[in-house]
């Protein structure tokens, strides 16, 4: 048996127990409700004795027991008939209903009043008339208590299942966000490999009638990189020397593209190596900076990808020194695939669509900064493992 199932049989008794339990709940509704009609009857019957001394105790209940027992007795069918009344109708329907439904029950409670008085020991009555008039308004009101307390009850009933209701609601709407945003998240990740891949093909396709050594050494070496990518893909977070690391394999082929035209510098502090980054966040901004920027220069150029902290972001810029942009460029409408997607991805995981921007350079060029808030790659896994183990 494993722990779910015993989790399971643990909360959900058996078939019987839950049937014993429904008596008990009976038997314990029918004891309180006999203790309320009766010390309803008692209350009543001590105003009698308040307002005639001379009147005994016997009398007096025998005089206000009888109204409150029978009323007690009724309720039960009063609040099923009410329950199905409303189950039907409106509220103002239901309201209106309670009218002549509550005349017919308090003439039933009035006639078993009466119809009982030769068990009781009751004298005979002068008039049935007398005796209804002497009754009904006074019954009417406690029907129209107890109908109200069915009503609120009812209505109670309907708001806790709604909140209950809405309460799961919110839960499955929660659970599909998420689910959205990591299959839009994977969605963007497949995006980007393909992207890389053809761009990486390309180059190593340049070299293969020219210097076929070269380019089985590149072969090789984005065999090694595809293999480290589907390790890399598999996280929506990596530490940044993880990231650094993917960039190396990356340029190293983009490097021999260029044949010395292209010089990338990294400066990134040994103290932002600890921190976490999305996955495939500067690959495609530094192959949008030698693509766009670089490779449009006729002589050669730089890249530079530098890093920076303050106490709550790590600051990562990427910066050419290229052609920069052309005027009137705009990012919602003139960015690339790699740069969307670093933003859309940077959007989904941080919920901020402020953390990309794309600059040009007074000195002439483009930069591309991003603000990634800081989160400890140690901290980071810790948290992973926990939501892994259930915790």
């Amino acid at each position: 048996m494993d722990r779910q199932q015993l989790r399971q049989e643990t909360r959900e008794p058996p078939p019987g127990a839950r049937k014993v339990s429904r008596w008990a709940r009976t038997l314990r509704a029918t004891l309180w409700g006999i203790l309320l009609w009766t010390g309803l009857g008692i209350f009543f019957a001590t105003q009698i004795l308040f307002l005639n001394p001379r009147v005994p105790l016997q009398t007096a209940l025998e005089f206000s027991l009888p109204r409150w027992l029978v009323w007690g007795l009724l309720t039960p069918a009063i609040f099923w008939t009410d329950r199905w009344v409303g189950a039907r109708c409106t509220l103002q329907a239901r309201v209106a209903w309670s009218v002549p439904i509550g005349i017919g029950w308090t003439c039933l409670s009035i006639a078993i009043r009466l119809l009982t008085r030769p068990l009781r020991g009751s004298p005979p009555i002068g008039s049935v008339t007398t005796f209804f008039l002497e009754r009904f308004y006074w019954d009417l009101l406690i029907y129209g208590v107890i109908v109200g307390v069915s009503m609120s009850r009812d209505y109670a009933n309907q708001a806790r299942e709604q909140e209950r209701q809405s309460h799961q609601l919110a839960l499955q709407a929660n659970d599909l966000e998420r689910r959205l945003v990591e299959a839009r998240l994977h969605a963007l990740r497949a995006q980007l490999h393909p992207h890389f891949l053809f761009n990486a093909l390309n180059t190593i396709s340049a070299f293969t009638e020219t210097s076929p050594r070269i380019a089985r050494q590149l072969m090789e070496r984005l065999g090694d990189l595809l293999r480290a990518s589907l390790t890399h893909a598999a996280k929506p977070l990596v530490p940044l020397s993880d990231e650094l690391t993917f960039l190396d394999d990356y340029l190293a082929i983009e490097s021999a593209r260029f044949e010395g035209r292209l010089h990338v510098s990294v400066e990134i502090p040994d103290d932002a190596l600890q921190f976490t980054v999305p996955s495939f966040l500067l690959q495609p901004l530094v192959e949008n900076a030698i693509r766009h920027g670089v490779a449009r220069r006729l002589s050669a150029g730089h890249v530079s990808v530098t890093a920076t902290t303050t106490d709550d972001m790590l600051i990562l810029r990427v910066r050419d020194d290229g052609v920069g942009l052309r005027p009137g460029w705009r990012f919602d409408a003139d960015a690339g695939v790699g740069l969307r997607n670093v933003a859309a991805r940077l959007e989904h995981l941080y919920r901020r669509s402020d953390l990309l921007q794309v600059d040009r350079v007074p000195s002439g060029g483009v930069e591309a900064r991003i603000d990634v808030p800081l989160v400890h790659a140690e901290r980071s896994q810790n948290s992973r493992t926990l939501e892994q183990a259930g915790a």
